[in-house]
C-alpha cells in the first residue's frame, strides 16, 4: 500500500494553527455569550468598579476572538481555501457601516473621521461584500487605533479609469521608510507603534491585500514618519 507523502513544514504549521483555532474559538465564544449576558441582565450588585472589570474582560475575549478569526483566514488563504463569491456590492454603504462601528472609539479620541463618496448614485463593485468589509474595517481600524487624539481621518471613493478607487488617510505616526517593504507581510508591525498600541497581530494588513487582489483589485500606500499614511485600493466596477 502506498504511503501518503510527508507533509511539509509550512503545511504541518498550517494544520497546527488550524487545528488550534478551533480549539480555542467554541471555549471563547462561550465567554463571549456569557459576558454578554451579564452585560445586558441586571448586574445591580455589582458597583462601578466591577462593571469595568467585566468590560475589560469583555474586550480582551473580543481581541482573542478577533486574532483566532484572522489566524484562521491565514490558514485559509495559505492552503488555497478562501474563495470570494463575487458579486455586485455597494462599498459606499460598506465604508458607512465600518465608521458606524468604530463610533465609539472616534468619539472617545476625538477623532475628525470624514466620508466623502464622490458621485451618487455610487458604482457599484465586484467583490464579496463580507471579504470587503474585512479587508476595509482593518485599514480603517489601523487608522483609528494609531491616529492621535483630535486627529483626522479621510475616506474617499471615486471613480479613476473606469475603476472605483478608494483612499484611507490618516495623520498618524507613518511608517519608517525602512520598513515600508514589509507592511502587507504576515505579523508585521512598525518599530514606531509597538509603545502605542501593545495590541495587535500584524495580520490585517496581509488579509486585506489577499482579499482586494482576489476581488481583481489593487493595493499600495504612500506614508512619511511623522506626518501620515495614505492607502489606495481600486475594485472592478460590476456590469
Amino acid at each position: 500500500m502506498k504511503k501518503p507523502p510527508l507533509k511539509t513544514s509550512k503545511q504541518l504549521q498550517t494544520d497546527f494553527i488550524t487545528l488550534t483555532s478551533h480549539q480555542l474559538r467554541t471555549p471563547l465564544s462561550g465567554m463571549k455569550w456569557l459576558l454578554e449576558l451579564l452585560q445586558k441582565s441586571d448586574t445591580g450588585n455589582l458597583n462601578r468598579k466591577q462593571k469595568e472589570f467585566l468590560e475589560q474582560i469583555y474586550n480582551s475575549n473580543e481581541r482573542m476572538i478577533a486574532l483566532v478569526n484572522d489566524l484562521l483566514e491565514i490558514s485559509r488563504l495559505e492552503a488555497g481555501e478562501s474563495q470570494l463569491y463575487l458579486q455586485p456590492t455597494d462599498l459606499a454603504s460598506v465604508c458607512r457601516i465600518i465608521v458606524k462601528e468604530k463610533e465609539k472609539e472616534v468619539k472617545r479620541k476625538h477623532l475628525q473621521v470624514t466620508l466623502t463618496v464622490e458621485q451618487e448614485p455610487f458604482p457599484l463593485v465586484r467583490t464579496e461584500p463580507i471579504k470587503i468589509k474585512q479587508a476595509l474595517g482593518n485599514i480603517i481600524n489601523n487608522a483609528v487605533v494609531f491616529t492621535p487624539p483630535h486627529g483626522k481621518i479621510d475616506i474617499i471613493l471615486n471613480v479613476v479609469d473606469g475603476k472605483v478607487q478608494g483612499e484611507i488617510s490618516d495623520n498618524g505616526p507613518g511608517i519608517p521608510a525602512g520598513q515600508q517593504d514589509q507592511v502587507f507581510k504576515k505579523f508585521f508591525r512598525g518599530s514606531n507603534v509597538m509603545s502605542l498600541e501593545t495590541n495587535g497581530s500584524g495580520l490585517g494588513l496581509y488579509i486585506s491585500k489577499a482579499f482586494i487582489e482576489a476581488s481583481g483589485g489593487t493595493i499600495r500606500f504612500r506614508s512619511k514618519e511623522g506626518k501620515g499614511t495614505t492607502f489606495l485600493f481600486t475594485l472592478p466596477i460590476s456590469h
